[in-house]
C-alpha cells in the first residue's frame, strides 16, 4: 500500500505549481502571437490539444525567434512531470 508522507505533499504542491505556472506560460504565448496576427487567423484561448500546442510553438517561433516564454513553459512542464515522479517514488508506488 502507498500513502502520502509530508515529503509527497510538498512535491505534489510544487508539481502542481509548475503546471499552473506553465499554462500562464501558454495563455502568454497565445496572446504574444494573437498580437501579431490578423483577426481572422487568432488562436482561441480554449481546447488545448497537441496539434494546437504545436502550431501555437511554431507560430511562437516563427514570431518571436528570440522569445523566452516557450522555453520556460517548457522547463516547468517538465518539471512538473519531475516533482510528480518524485510523489509517486516518495508515496511508495513502486514498491
Amino acid at each position: 500500500m502507498f500513502g502520502f508522507s509530508t515529503t509527497s505533499w510538498v512535491f505534489f504542491s510544487i508539481a502542481v505549481s509548475c503546471a499552473i505556472f506553465s499554462s500562464f506560460l501558454v495563455y502568454q504565448e497565445i496572446g504574444e502571437v494573437n498580437r501579431k496576427l490578423p483577426d481572422d487567423k487568432q488562436i482561441s484561448y480554449f481546447g488545448m490539444y497537441p496539434g494546437k500546442m504545436a502550431m501555437i510553438k511554431r507560430e511562437y517561433k516563427r514570431l518571436y525567434p528570440v522569445g523566452r516564454v516557450d522555453f520556460w513553459r517548457v522547463a516547468f512542464q517538465i518539471a512538473a512531470f519531475v516533482f510528480l515522479a518524485l510523489v509517486a517514488i516518495t508515496a511508495g508506488f513502486f514498491r
